[in-house]
């Protein structure tokens, strides 16, 4: 493992492209073009509740939908959790709206949903064949790893997976953070009762498979996958590491900030990553863009208002 820029030298970077890129700029390093969706704040509500459409090259923001964790698939289509009850705790749904911005009927729904203290939903993501949406939730039910409460049995961490008529066809427990490999493969990150790892289902009925030499020994959270599906980035130990997954198990630590790393995705052409970013209670008001390896590509969009994970980039 080596780490790709120090902390100094990305943090200097990332102050210098900031000032270099100020709003009303038009220089943008090739590849840095496209539209990143994620969550920002929105009036009355602590936390994420808008989710927005940010362009690279305008440099503009499009609020799209009353909701959280948004994932969009290159048809245009966004998975996401829509808020069904008008309170800071209510029922919230996974839903999937179509490309002119239609939202379906609720897959499943996460009831007395809070973002800060009752997320029982998070992260749902559009298989490639559009055909079925795996998400994190917890719930009941389960016999490996789960908690004994007092007004709930057996409660615990799953990746789930419905069809697009919200009918459940797979269920794994003591995984979360779900991610479709290109090739229809579910990518998972292990919960603590499995020892923390990357897991990979070759089928939704398939039994997950830990793929990476055991190195990954603590949770980590919001992967994303290169569009060639060769490299997996996540977040773990608050910054950002990157695993191969042609089989070499190559663990790389990409980031070493001062600051905390929120979520990532990749560029559409794999050149490239995103980062949102957090100084540990709230997020930065800022969007990072670079490539591995090249330390002078860093570049830094400012915002103005609070940006929320997890984010992809179209």
């Amino acid at each position: 493992m080596k780490a790709l820029f120090s902390a100094i030298a990305l943090t200097t970077l990332v102050a210098a492209a900031a000032s270099a890129t100020q709003p009303g700029s038009t220089a943008l390093p090739t590849g840095y073009r496209g539209t990143l969706t994620f969550a920002r704040e929105g009036p009355g509500f602590p936390g994420p509740s808008l989710i927005v459409d940010y362009d690279l090259q305008s440099r503009t923001s499009a609020t799209r939908f009353d909701g959280i964790d948004p994932f969009r698939a290159s048809t245009g289509e966004t998975a996401f959790l829509a808020r069904l009850e008008p309170w800071h705790f209510g029922d919230h749904g996974v839903v999937v709206a179509d490309a002119g911005g239609v939202t379906a009927a609720p897959l499943y729904v996460c009831e007395d949903f809070n973002f800060n203290s009752n997320a029982i939903c998070r992260t749902p993501k559009l298989s490639p064949d559009r055909l079925h949406v795996a998400f994190a939730a917890r719930r009941g039910g389960g016999n490996v790893c789960y908690e004994i409460g007092e007004d709930y049995p057996a409660y615990g961490d799953y990746v789930i997976v419905h069809d697009r008529t919200g009918s459940e066809i797979a269920s794994f427990e003591g995984y979360y953070h779900p991610e479709w490999l290109p090739d229809g493969r579910l990518l998972m990150l292990g919960s603590s009762c499995r020892g923390a790892g990357v897991w990979i289902a070759d089928s939704t009925s398939g039994t997950p498979t830990r793929i990476d030499g055991n190195q990954v020994g603590v949770p980590g959270s919001f992967p994303t996958v290169s569009p060639d599906g060769t490299r997996l980035a996540f977040v773990w130990n608050r910054q950002l590491w990157m695993l191969t997954l042609d089989g070499r198990q190559q663990l790389t630590q990409l980031t070493q900030l001062t600051d905390e790393v929120q979520s990532a995705a990749w560029s559409p052409d794999g050149t490239a990553l995103a980062l949102l970013r957090s100084s540990g209670s709230w997020p930065l008001e800022a969007i990072t863009l670079f490539r591995p390896g090249d330390p002078r590509s860093v570049v830094m969009h400012p915002l103005d208002f609070l940006p929320y994970g997890p984010i992809t980039w179209r």
